[in-house]
């Protein structure tokens, strides 16, 4: 090789390095790229690919001689994924490490519920043992799920806003779970012991940055009158059965919902698992009056107060919670509203829109049977989100 040769090739080279360090640093600590624990497809680690490597989830070519579902037309999919990005609710190239018996040979051991992973209610039928079982629920007709093709149509490739009204936008092409999870950067926290800083959300408005991985993102930051539900049977707190109560080693789940649920954003659902689907999702602001929406009295709504509380609430406190205190975020066997198996300790089951469906959750988890001004077993009547009294 000529000195001009060699000088052109190390010049290369110094103009990669930068991008390939920085690059391989954030994915090699993903939960994706972790040596340890990260992507492990059958058919590629038995070639010699070591766990972690971005062969087991993309393909330069195309299919590994035939051993993996052939792309599309014989070519390299999108984003060069071993198989069809997203098809429907059920059919997505997520599912197919993110569920029994799928190509992940090793590694993902942790994909159940929320109410199991972050709220110790591990027994038998109160979780989904894999993410794309939470998900399946609305097309089965049984339990509620975020619907994956309104990401599609209603979320990506859209002029969105947040709750600060700034706007913002996603690629069209994307796998509709990227929308809250970056999966080069997503990391796992629910090992033991839990650890905080290793959050696996990123907010849709800013999708190439973790959330809640800084203190600053957390639910005290933004919320001084924040305290977690009780983990399952004792008296510790979520998400991390420990003392902590302050939502100091809580993601700040409100600000990444409120991306797409606020008072700006007009969500069309058509969600078979949504009453009265398909129709416009409930527009909420969780913290001030917005045009046309009440601040929820679950939020920050000043002069609200909590009555008729169950510990770890105290009656007269002005109180607010977090997404993840009643809802699942990806999918609940409860067939109403995404609404956890398990709230603060309580066992809740909600088949339908019923009083009594809704009083098992109301008066099991967060109220007492105390007297009520109203009816006391219509809560939704008046406790709904953007009501006056805020609620679902």
């Amino acid at each position: 090789m000529s000195p001009h040769q060699c000088l052109i090739v190390f010049s290369l080279c110094f103009l990669l390095l930068p991008y390939r360090l920085v690059l391989a640093g954030d994915y090699l600590n993903s939960a994706h790229g972790n040596s340890s624990y990260g992507v492990k497809r059958s058919s590629t680690s038995s070639l010699g690919y070591a766990q972690g490597n971005c062969a087991h989830c993309h393909e330069q070519h195309a299919s590994i001689g035939g051993d993996e579902p052939v792309p599309a037309g014989g070519e390299a999919s999108d984003y060069l994924l071993f198989n069809t990005n997203h098809t429907s609710q059920t059919e997505n190239f997520c599912f197919d490490c993110h569920q029994s018996g799928g190509y992940q040979t090793g590694g993902i051991s942790v994909n159940k519920s929320y109410s199991y992973n972050f709220g110790g209610r591990t027994a038998g039928g109160s979780y989904d043992s894999t993410i794309e079982d939470s998900f399946s629920h609305a097309e089965e007709m049984t339990g509620s799920s975020h619907y994956l093709p309104d990401f599609v149509t209603q979320v990506l490739g859209k002029s969105m806003k947040n709750a600060d009204g700034v706007t913002w936008s996603l690629p069209a092409d994307i796998n509709p779970c990227n929308a809250c999870h970056n999966p080069h950067l997503a990391q796992r926290n629910a090992n033991s012991p839990y650890d905080a800083t290793k959050s696996a959300i990123s907010r849709p408005s800013d999708h190439n940055n973790r959330w809640g991985d800084d203190a600053s993102e957390r639910m005290n930051a933004a919320y001084s009158d924040y305290v977690s539900p009780y983990w399952w049977g004792s008296t510790t707190h979520e998400p991390a059965n420990s003392i902590t109560s302050d939502g100091s080693n809580l993601p700040n789940y409100v600000r990444l919902c409120t991306d797409c649920h606020n008072e700006y954003n007009t969500i069309n659902s058509t969600n078979p698992r949504l009453p009265g689907s398909p129709r416009a999702i409930r527009k909420l602001s969780w913290k001030t009056a917005a045009v046309g929406v009440i601040p929820d009295g679950h939020g920050e709504l000043d002069g609200a107060t909590i009555v008729y509380a169950r510990a770890p609430y105290t009656n007269g406190s002005n109180m607010t919670l977090c997404c993840t205190d009643c809802h699942e975020p990806h999918g609940s066997n409860n067939n109403i509203v995404l609404l956890r198996s398990s709230v603060n300790t309580s066992t809740v089951s909600v088949p339908n829109e019923s009083d009594a469906a809704w009083s098992s959750l109301c008066f099991s988890a967060c109220h007492s049977r105390a007297s009520h001004s109203s009816n006391k077993a219509n809560c939704r009547h008046c406790h709904y989100h953007g009501g006056g009294h805020g609620g679902f």
